[in-house]
C-alpha cells in the first residue's frame, strides 16, 4: 500500500485565502479599542474627522466578517480537496485540528482573546465527523444547521434585550503589568470561547460543509461550472452589497455612537448578508483570476502562509495597542492603513519566499 499523499494545492483557494487575510487583519486592529465587551469593530473616535467615519461606515459594511467567513468556507473546500485526492485523511486531519486548537489556545490566552483558530478546530473536528457522507445527508446536515442557527438567533434576541448588569470590563488597550493584562485576556478569552463553542459553532460549520460540498462538485477548477458561477454572481452581486450597505447605515448612528444595544445587534446579524455577498463575489474573483493569471500569480503565494501572518498580527497587535505593551490607539485611519501596508508586506513577503513554507506551515503540514 503506498503512503497517503497531501493533496495538492489549488491556486485559486490560496489566493482567495490571501484575501479573507486582508478583512481579518483590518477589523482585528481597528476593533483592538473595542475589547473585551464589544466588537468585531470600534467606533470612530469623537475627536477623529469625516473621513475617519467614512472609513469606519464601510469597515462595517463591506468588510467586516467577511474574512472569518471566507477562511471557514476554505477551509471545508480544503478538506473536500484532500479527501477527493484518495487521502486517507482523518487521523491526519485529527493531527492537525489538535495542532490548530493548541496554537489557538495559545494565541487567545497570551495575545488576542478575538482568536478565531480555536472555533474552527471545533467545528472543523465535527466536519471531520461526517466529512465522508454523501452530498444527500450533507445537504441534510446544513439543512439542519440553519435551523440550529435559527434557534441560536432567537435565544441571542432574548439574552441581547436583558438588561446588563456590573460594570464594564477594563478594556484591554488600558496600562497594565504584563502579568496582570494576561490574566484579564486568558479570562475573557476563556468565557468568549465558551459562549462561542457552545452558540457560534453552527455558522463556521455550515459554512465549512459548504465548502467541503462546493470542493466535491469541483466548483472553482471544473468548467461546467463557468455559466452558473457567472449567472449567480451577476444576479446577486450587487443586490448583496446594497444589503450589507442598507443593514449598515439602519445601524450606523448607533453603530457610529457606541451604542451597546445597536452593537449586539449588529455582531448577531453582521454575519448574515455577509454570507449572501460572499456567495456572489467569491465565484466573480474565481473568474476574474482565470480571466487575469496575473492576480492570482500575485495572491496565491500569500495563501500559503496566512496562519503564520495570522499569528504575528497578533503579535504586533498586542505590542502596539495592548496595556502590556505601547497601548497606543493611533485611530481608524491610521490603523487601517497599517494593517492595509501589513498585508502587502506579506504579499511580497510570501513572493521572495516562493516555494519555501514558514516553520508554523511546516509544523501544521506534518
Amino acid at each position: 500500500m503506498s503512503p497517503a499523499r497531501p493533496p495538492q494545492r489549488v491556486a485559486a483557494v490560496d489566493a482567495l485565502r490571501a484575501l479573507a487575510l486582508l478583512p481579518v487583519v483590518a477589523v482585528n486592529w481597528v476593533g483592538y479599542p473595542a475589547l473585551p465587551d464589544a466588537g468585531p469593530m470600534s467606533p470612530p473616535g469623537s475627536d477623529e474627522g469625516l473621513a475617519a467615519h467614512a472609513l469606519s461606515w464601510l469597515l462595517h459594511a463591506l468588510v467586516a466578517g467577511k474574512g472569518i467567513a471566507l477562511l471557514a468556507f476554505l477551509f471545508g473546500y480544503s478538506q473536500g480537496l484532500s479527501q477527493s485526492r484518495g487521502v486517507d485523511a482523518l487521523a491526519r486531519r485529527r493531527r492537525r485540528l489538535a495542532k490548530m486548537l493548541a496554537l489557538g489556545l495559545l494565541h487567545g490566552s497570551l495575545l488576542y482573546m478575538g482568536d478565531i483558530l480555536t472555533l474552527y478546530a471545533v467545528a472543523g473536528s465535527l466536519l471531520a465527523i461526517w466529512a465522508g457522507h454523501s452530498m444527500a445527508k450533507l445537504r441534510f446536515r446544513i439543512r439542519v444547521l440553519i435551523a440550529v442557527e435559527l434557534a441560536v438567533i432567537a435565544f441571542m434576541m432574548v439574552l441581547a434585550s436583558l438588561p446588563l448588569a456590573g460594570e464594564p470590563s477594563v478594556p484591554l488597550t488600558a496600562p497594565a503589568p504584563w502579568a496582570e493584562w494576561t490574566l484579564r485576556n486568558a479570562g475573557h478569552f476563556a468565557a468568549t470561547t465558551i459562549a462561542f463553542v457552545t452558540l457560534g459553532v453552527p455558522v463556521p460549520l455550515l459554512l465549512m460543509t459548504a465548502g467541503l460540498m462546493a470542493a466535491r462538485l469541483r466548483l472553482f477548477s471544473h468548467p461546467r461550472w463557468e455559466p452558473a458561477l457567472r449567472r449567480w454572481s451577476r444576479r446577486w452581486l450587487w443586490p448583496a452589497v446594497a444589503l450589507n450597505i442598507a443593514f449598515t447605515s439602519l445601524l450606523w448612528p448607533g453603530l457610529r455612537d457606541g451604542d451597546s444595544f445597536v452593537t449586539g445587534r449588529y455582531a448577531i446579524f453582521y454575519l448574515y448578508p455577509t454570507m449572501l455577498l460572499l456567495s456572489a463575489a467569491v465565484p466573480a474573483l474565481v473568474l476574474r483570476m482565470r480571466r487575469d493569471p496575473r492576480l492570482l500569480e500575485a495572491l496565491a503565494p500569500l495563501g500559503r502562509h496566512t496562519l503564520t501572518l495570522y499569528l504575528f498580527s497578533s503579535v504586533l497587535s498586542f505590542a502596539l495597542f495592548s496595556g502590556a505593551g505601547l497601548s497606543w490607539q493611533p485611530g481608524t485611519l491610521v490603523t487601517a492603513g497599517l494593517a492595509l501596508a501589513y498585508w502587502i508586506g506579506g504579499l511580497r513577503l510570501a513572493r521572495a519566499l516562493g516555494p519555501r513554507r514558514l516553520p508554523l506551515e511546516r509544523w501544521l503540514s506534518r
